[in-house]
């Protein structure tokens, strides 16, 4: 039976944005795994004190010198080790994690518990274990690394103890006006939804693929949604070869990626995207060229189903190139579902 620890950080037990996209990552688990348990842990209602000098006596002792005082540090540690997957959901909060997020890793990362000091360096105990960070903001990240270390610290100290598997979640915009925030919500369920392949038990790989190239395939198509959702053409564009071709019924065949990404930024100027979702059904290799064929559904902001490209329901047809820097589309093609 299958494990989901979840650790909620936000200081809001109602309202809090981080909060209900874990309850959206936690049903999708569910639904992957009905027999499953899941240990919750809300650390504003809950929360877990502050090392105090006791404390660090109290872990640094052994045996039964330990005492009463390494109780609630042993339960949380126990709870960590029968995990197979742990949750964390967490606010940026002045740059960085909530204060009871990080008490509650004081609790856990100890020696000879969850990592052992040993001549060659530290290694961590809790390898064989994913995780999942849902890492949420109320604006959008600088891209300076100067005004975010909650994330870096979350993966880092995961690693630590022997978690490397992450999958990280970015929320954003939840400060924003609604028209904003909505569209930041789809695309944090959209990153949440594609690691649990939502839209059935996977495609069919016919060829050669390794476990990277599998990874690679599978983010370009992810990038391509989010960047749609976005309404971000040079994100897109960044996701194509350089002498991608993009065919789809309604436009204008586009070849190249400065046609491509012209062509992108006038289709966002006049229309937004609430969501779009890809279902691959089968991705064949032959030499450094793979193709992907799947059906997609596209939501509009305004609900209207206009036909070619706007239609709700489409077939499509990705070639994908590799190429010195990996994976690229090469052609982009798609049509109305009759």
């Amino acid at each position: 039976m299958q494990t989901l620890l979840r650790i909620d950080a936000s200081a809001r037990a109602d309202g809090s944005h981080t909060r209900a996209l874990a309850d959206h990552f936690q049903a999708r688990w569910q639904e992957a795994c009905p027999e499953g348990e899941v240990i919750w842990r809300s650390l504003a209602d809950d929360p877990v004190p502050h090392l105090t000098d006791g404390l660090i006596q109290a872990f640094q002792a052994s045996g039964d010198a330990r005492g009463a005082a390494s109780h609630l540090s042993d339960t949380l540690i126990e709870e960590l080790r029968r995990a197979d997957h742990v949750l964390i959901s967490s606010p940026l909060y002045n740059l960085n994690v909530p204060s009871p997020l990080k008490a509650w890793f004081d609790h856990v990362v100890r020696s000879g518990e969850t990592f052992a000091a040993e001549p060659d360096g530290y290694r961590g105990l809790l390898d064989g274990k994913r995780a999942t960070v849902i890492a949420g903001r109320g604006g959008l990240d600088s891209g300076t690394g100067t005004d975010d270390f909650q994330s870096p610290y979350l993966k880092a100290i995961l690693a630590f103890i022997g978690i490397e598997a992450v999958d990280m979640v970015t929320l954003e915009e939840t400060a924003m006006p609604d028209p904003i925030r909505l569209k930041a919500w789809a695309c944090a369920r959209l990153q949440v939804d594609r690691l649990f392949g939502r839209d059935g038990a996977g495609p069919r790989w016919i060829g050669e693929f390794s476990d990277d190239d599998r990874r690679q395939i599978d983010d370009l198509r992810g990038g391509q949604s989010d960047a749609i959702v976005k309404g971000d053409a040079r994100a897109y564009a960044d996701l194509c070869a350089e002498d991608i071709q993009l065919l789809i019924p309604g436009r204008e065949a586009v070849a190249g990626r400065t046609a491509f990404l012209e062509a992108e930024e006038q289709l966002f100027l006049h229309a937004t995207f609430a969501s779009f979702r890809k279902r691959p059904l089968s991705i064949e290799r032959s030499g450094n060229l793979a193709i992907e064929v799947g059906l997609q559904e596209v939501a509009m902001d305004d609900d209207g189903n206009r036909g070619g490209i706007f239609a709700s329901r489409q077939k499509y047809t990705h070639v994908f190139r590799l190429c010195e820097s990996g994976w690229r589309f090469a052609v982009l093609m798609s049509n109305p579902c009759e």
